[in-house]
């Protein structure tokens, strides 16, 4: 039988890897900059590499980009960058541990890589991130059971969930506007003329398909 932990993972930790609720700041990053996330920084040659990773894998695993429910690719991907670099920084100063065993042992319950790598797929993950992904998850979940939630209980999550975001508000996020504008709530938006995000160009959470959605 399946642990708990491994049952209720992906539907908490489906809203947090598709990027939502992450804290932001609006101002400049240097040149060659796609994001800085605390004292991470993110290079355009970086995204770039990833981005090139991931559309190659879409074309392995016969996934065509109309297929994907995001309006870009190359946010999409930052994104997931961004995600994963604030919760780890997050992690280092709270000391929330995952170990890599953990990690392993989330892969094996869940199916193998067989399995969650296609579902990181569609949320924007390249597959060198996909053990990173999955860490951040782990991360997530501890953090809102340090924060007091029953990760059964939805009451106690969002009570969790405001405690945790409210420390992550440390770890601030910069966008370079070339990749759009950063929003607390939506992510990444893209830009319109005139500075105002385009209508309906959010990067909204999509249902995880490791949660069975």
């Amino acid at each position: 039988m399946k642990s708990n932990r491994v049952r209720v993972l992906p539907a908490v930790a489906a809203a947090v890897l598709a990027g939502a609720a992450l804290t932001a700041c609006s101002s400049p990053v240097q040149v060659g900059t796609a994001a800085t996330v605390g004292s991470s920084r993110i290079t355009n040659g970086e995204l770039d590499s990833e981005v090139t990773e991931y559309q190659a894998a879409l074309k392995q695993a016969k996934i065509t980009e109309a297929q994907l429910q995001i309006p870009s690719i190359p946010r999409a991907v930052l994104l997931q960058m961004i995600s994963i670099r604030q919760f780890e920084q997050f992690a280092q100063r709270n000391g929330v541990a995952v170990t890599e065993r953990e990690v392993a042992d989330f892969l094996t319950e869940q199916g193998g890589i067989e399995k969650i790598g296609p579902a990181a797929l569609t949320k924007g993950v390249p597959p060198s991130e996909t053990n990173a992904w999955v860490r951040t998850a782990l991360i997530y979940q501890k953090s809102l059971q340090k924060y007091g939630a029953n990760l059964t209980d939805q009451a106690s999550v969002q009570t969790a969930q405001v405690k945790l975001f409210g420390q992550m508000d440390t770890i601030p996020v910069k966008v370079s506007h070339r990749y759009g504008t950063w929003d607390p709530q939506q992510g990444l938006i893209e830009e319109a003329r005139f500075g105002k995000p385009a209508a309906g160009t959010e990067e909204t959470p999509q249902p995880d398909p490791a949660a069975g959605q």
